[in-house]
């Protein structure tokens, strides 16, 4: 099995602006995210991993440099942030209130909205996430990964794993929150999520 150490990025001036970010909003890390990512960097030893893994946006490859600053990094557009479509860039306020049908009452995203935001499905984006874990896990077997991702994107990893439809069922990751799961070819397990 390949044990994957997902990390969220730390918070990015989007995060802190509240505004939707996702696949197409691509802005750094604030001061606030880069002790964030050094508090996990100092938790996780970056010898550990035989390989690091993260999403091209500026986000996650910062926080991955600062985690694991002596270590190649491998950019794979399959882990980069769910795309919202037309709803990128948006105030989260404004969507809530403009599209409260898309959303729980605790304004977790529900199935459906790329019906009028032109985005992704979550089917979509987990056939991606499926594909990175199925040959990661193939081509290094019995090792440990880095994989920083995002937190809605992290949310369907864990989907993956679990066979839930209900994503209103998980918290969003914390920024720089570590998720923790074992996988093969096949199969993936969950063994910790988020904090």
């Amino acid at each position: 099995m390949t044990t994957f150490i997902i990390v969220r990025h730390g918070q990015s001036q989007a995060n802190a602006a509240r505004i939707l970010q996702g696949a197409k909003i691509n802005t750094p890390l604030t001061a606030l995210g880069v002790k964030q990512a050094q508090k996990t960097a100092s938790k996780l030893s970056a010898d550990e991993f035989e390989h690091v893994f993260a999403s091209p946006l500026k986000r996650a490859a910062q926080t991955a440099a600062i985690i694991a600053p002596e270590q190649a990094t491998t950019f794979d557009s399959r882990l980069r942030e769910f795309d919202y479509g037309s709803w990128d860039g948006q105030p989260l306020t404004e969507i809530w209130e403009k599209y409260p049908q898309f959303f729980t009452a605790t304004h977790n995203l529900l199935p459906g909205s790329q019906n009028i935001s032109h985005g992704e499905t979550h089917t979509q984006a987990k056939q991606r996430l499926a594909a990175f874990f199925a040959e990661v896990s193939q081509k290094f077997p019995m090792t440990t990964v880095l994989v920083v991702s995002h937190g809605y994107t992290i949310k369907l990893m864990a989907d993956l794993a679990l066979g839930i439809s209900d994503l209103a069922a998980l918290s969003e990751p914390e920024n720089a929150g570590v998720t923790i799961m074992e996988g093969t070819a096949h199969s993936l397990n969950l063994l910790a999520y988020g904090g």
